[in-house]
């Protein structure tokens, strides 16, 4: 009988599913996000109510928060931070879930802020990524959904500027023998080639050619979703050789199977190592560091590590100021305050 009125229920899920086509010539095939049929029918009466008075009027219909909300996760399940997503989208919940998206702004958002950072006491980045989900929630209602026509202005909070955490060479030394036999050829390959921990842990044969001395990344498993080549050094060519042989399909594995993640090996590890304060993805900061320090470009590094954005790599411009030696010494002596053959020695 549900169904016939365009209500039903999936096996996948406890809600009340609706599937109809409104007056206004709409298909709507989404989650009630409720579970009594009761809350479910009403749901459905005033979603055709809206839809007959837009019909008569030529009027939009107004979405509300929950509406949007539905529609981001139906059109986000291959989302890779999904389920981040979805735990900042539950702690919004109270104070958005009756707005309509229209009302959203920056005044509706402050006590959610002040409640993240007074009582919940989180830093500020959290609350930037909550935000950002409703800034990019918001986008999509006015461009890919229709919903509104203006996007008010979500402020950012101010995030303190991370250090960017990199291994010494006699750190990098006393990481490796503190390793256990599994995880070092992991570590070698991290540090020679920059690559993320699931890029190296999901690395297949089938992407190595060792004659070119290059492995490639195919679409969809990186972190942008881009393909990239990864020349390989010296260094990553041995690591990968040290591991040849164990696995007929994937590269780094651990008795026997694919590793899904260092695990708490990584961090006894670096407890013996005596390093503290890093995590595995600052090998790739490593990585960076060391490349810049040695004369490679911002740009070449950018090409390197696949980032698309130059921002992400002038993190790492003051680890090598003497790239802008020339261009200092183009006004020397400008004003003869020292001649060439002067005996004074500079303090």
């Amino acid at each position: 009988m549900a169904r016939e009125k365009g209500l039903y229920r999936r096996k996948d899920s406890p809600y009340w599913w609706v599937d109809v086509v409104l007056s206004d010539g709409r298909r709507i095939c989404q989650s009630t996000r409720l579970k009594v049929l009761a809350d479910a029918e009403e749901y459905l009466v005033r979603l055709k109510a809206e839809a007959y008075e837009a019909a008569r009027t030529g009027m939009p219909v107004e979405h509300n928060w929950q509406d949007a909300v539905v529609q981001y996760l139906e059109d986000s399940v291959d989302k890779r931070s999904l389920v981040d997503d979805k735990a900042h989208l539950q702690k919004l919940d109270p104070y958005l879930r009756d707005k309509r998206l229209v009302d959203i702004n920056m005044n509706a958002l402050r006590p959610f802020v002040r409640h993240r950072k007074q009582i919940d006491g989180v830093a500020n980045s959290t609350i930037n990524r909550a935000l950002e989900v409703v800034r990019r929630i918001l986008y999509l209602a006015r461009d890919d959904w229709g919903w509104i026509t203006r996007v008010p202005k979500i402020r950012m909070l101010k995030e303190p500027r991370r250090l960017v955490r990199f291994l010494t060479n006699e750190e990098a030394v006393r990481l490796i023998e503190a390793l256990p036999e599994h995880l070092v050829p992991v570590v070698q390959f991290a540090l020679a080639t920059g690559c993320r921990m699931t890029e190296i842990l999901r690395l297949e044969w089938r992407r190595v050619d060792f004659d070119r001395r290059v492995s490639w990344l195919d679409p969809g498993t990186t972190k942008n979703g881009d393909g990239r080549g990864i020349p390989l050094n010296r260094d990553a060519v041995l690591a990968l050789r040290g591991v040849q042989g164990q696995h007929n399909r994937w590269c780094f594995t651990y008795q026997g199977k694919r590793m899904e993640k260092v695990g708490s090996a990584w961090k006894r590890s670096l407890k013996r190592a005596g390093i503290e304060k890093f995590r595995f993805h600052d090998l790739r900061h490593s990585w960076a560091s060391w490349h810049v320090m040695n004369g490679t470009t911002l740009q070449e590094l950018m090409e390197l590590g696949g980032w698309k954005s130059y921002e992400m790599v002038l993190r790492y411009a003051h680890l090598a100021p003497e790239h802008l030696s020339n261009a200092a010494a183009r006004i020397e002596r400008r004003l003869g305050i020292v001649e060439n053959d002067s005996t004074i020695s500079l303090r």
